[in-house]
């Protein structure tokens, strides 16, 4: 019923039903409270609901006093082996890993109706949040009178935060998923200077030069995977690609207005700006 009302595959509906139910295990085994949600599932599951597209993975950052090993082997604890609500999960050896910037695991699921589930958990300990870290209520959805559980609260980067992340990755690549979330995310009601100050910060803190002229411009020339985002959103709510790169060339082009700071920052890949880097951070007040 689900897949049908959502206009999307049945695999893709039973995802993202799945991921909730993996939210509330995070959450009850006191796994979620060391992390901050962000990336494509949290957008559509707090801020967009169905006027998002669909995700297939959970991603986080990680707060202060967590270590990438120690959070994978606790993340393997309570999903390897173990079910919960119905779900049977595995994560075999070779499917999780942890260095210093990052840890994550490729879960592998079954339950009554399907055999071959799977989803991926990826945390980054690239920084620490730059804006205040809150709990945020999953949108209400139809499906959720049949979960039998309560969605929980789920402690989430600042909105804007997420937007200047997103801006972050799609300078950085071309995938089709960041240009649609950020044609959405311009609609949204957010401070455009300190979404501005996120991302220039972002990139540094990922050692890219920011130039934001030439990334608004090379989005038309991007090579993007329109067909993987057709089974991500609502069949018939298919956008042109031309409206949605204009949306993102015409809805960020804020992004050029760089303050003196910021120019120093988005030109400096090699992090030697140390002093404009703290003095940046510090000014978003997180």
């Amino acid at each position: 019923w689900y897949a049908s009302d959502a206009g999307v595959d049945l695999d893709i509906a039973e995802r993202e039903i799945a991921l909730t139910y993996v939210l509330r295990i995070l959450a009850d085994q006191g796994i979620l409270a060391r992390l901050a949600f962000k990336g494509g599932t949290a957008i559509r599951k707090l801020h967009l609901g169905n006027q998002g597209r669909f995700s297939l993975d959970l991603d986080f950052t990680a707060l202060g006093g967590t270590d990438p090993e120690a959070l994978v082997l606790d993340l393997a604890g309570v999903l390897h082996h173990q079910t919960h609500h119905g779900i049977a999960f595995t994560i075999p050896p070779e499917d999780y890993y942890a260095n210093p910037d990052s840890c994550g695991a490729e879960v592998s699921y079954q339950h009554d109706w399907v055999s071959t589930g799977r989803f991926g958990v990826q945390v980054s300990f690239r920084a620490q949040p730059l804006l205040p870290v809150a709990p945020t209520a999953l949108r209400r959805e139809r499906y959720f009178d049949w979960l039998g559980i309560e969605p929980p609260m789920v402690p989430a980067l600042d909105l804007h935060e997420i937007i200047g992340e997103k801006v972050r990755a799609a300078a950085q690549r071309s995938r089709v998923r960041d240009l649609y979330d950020l044609y959405q995310l311009a609609t949204q009601r957010f401070d455009r200077s300190v979404v501005r100050r996120v991302a220039v910060i972002k990139c540094w803190e990922t050692n890219f030069s920011f130039d934001p002229v030439m990334f608004l411009n090379g989005i038309s020339r991007g090579h993007y995977d329109w067909a993987d985002l057709r089974r991500l959103v609502k069949r018939g709510w298919e956008i042109p690609p031309e409206t949605i790169i204009r949306g993102v060339q015409d809805g960020f082009a804020f992004l050029s207005a760089l303050t003196e700071e910021e120019v120093l920052l988005a030109g400096d890949p090699y992090n030697r700006q140390q002093a404009v880097y703290r003095s940046l951070v510090e000014s978003l007040g997180g």
